[in-house]
């Protein structure tokens, strides 16, 4: 999708590129939703090898890659507005706002929310500078 995640690069795709990455997965959504409404739902990924397949080849590894990722966070006080933006965006409740900055409670998924959503860019998690918020709006 994008080619950043906030603050470390991952891809080599220009923004058009991008948006039409975007625009085809939209298109495969719809496609799996019409699908589905008809009553004949997609088997992608269903089958037993598939889904062995994501366990040992995402979940597991995924898992043992990021259990020190909490500890990586990065709020810079001197730029946090404590606006809780950041708060807000974040599924798992990681983040809180006290005496006007951002804080972290050693929660965090990885999900990036935080990071896309800072109107200051004060939170990384593997780089030491936002690269480029990466939210879908700006890919549509």
């Amino acid at each position: 999708m994008p080619d950043c995640i906030g603050d470390s690069k991952l891809l080599k795709k220009s923004l058009e590129q991008n948006k039409l990455l975007i625009k085809s997965a939209e298109s495969k959504i719809a496609r799996a939703a019409h699908a589905l409404k008809k009553g004949s739902p997609t088997k992608d990924g269903l089958s037993f090898i598939n889904q062995i397949a994501g366990l040992f080849g995402q979940r597991l590894w995924f898992y043992r890659k990021t259990q020190g990722y909490t500890d990586k966070l990065k709020i810079y006080a001197d730029s946090c507005i404590g606006c809780g933006k950041c708060a807000t965006a974040c599924p798992m409740g990681n983040l809180s706002i006290s005496n006007q900055k951002a804080k972290h409670e050693g929660k965090c998924t990885m999900c990036y929310r935080c990071i896309n959503t800072c109107p200051q860019k004060a939170i990384t998690l593997l780089g030491d500078q936002v690269i480029e918020q990466c939210i879908f709006e700006k890919y549509v």
